[in-house]
């Protein structure tokens, strides 16, 4: 059993990847510049884990979204932070590395992470997981649509 857990991780990690990668160029060739995730990884990470969703969807991998807030009671400052959850709580997020130039304890410099929760995520104030709504705006569903054919011809 564990081995097929291992393999499923294995197969979402190896199909994040392949998306950010695709995000990436897409990036590189100036074809989301206008898009909701032009300043990727940093401020997009719902936006981003919604794509991520649904071309994991496509797949065949369940993922409910997670988003959550950190909060530094010393300084009153907080960070909202969003990525996917498997089914078994392993954590998929292809943004994590947005935070790469904070301090401890929000520094995290990785760019795919799929895996159980480590002491970054726990940092966090996590809201109710939920499943991929379809409850979006019109232009909200037309610029994902948009920015979603752009990212898969990168793949």
């Amino acid at each position: 059993m564990s081995g097929n857990l291992d393999n499923q991780t294995e197969f979402v990690r190896s199909l994040a990847s392949d998306f950010r990668m695709a995000i990436e160029r897409a990036l590189e060739s100036d074809k989301l510049i206008y898009s909701a995730i032009a300043s990727f990884p940093s401020g997009c990470c719902g936006y981003t884990s919604d794509l991520l969703q649904r071309y994991l969807a496509e797949k065949g991998v369940a993922t409910r979204y997670v988003s959550g807030t950190y909060r530094d009671y010393s300084t009153n400052d907080s960070r909202s932070h969003a990525w996917l959850e498997l089914i078994d709580g392993t954590i998929v997020d292809i943004t994590g590395d947005q935070f790469r130039f904070e301090l401890y304890p929000l520094q995290n410099d990785c760019p795919v992470y799929c895996d159980k929760p480590n002491d970054f995520y726990s940092r966090f104030e996590l809201e109710p997981p939920c499943e991929h709504e379809g409850s979006f705006s019109k232009d909200v569903l037309r610029k994902e649509q948009e920015a979603y054919d752009i990212i898969c011809k990168f793949l």
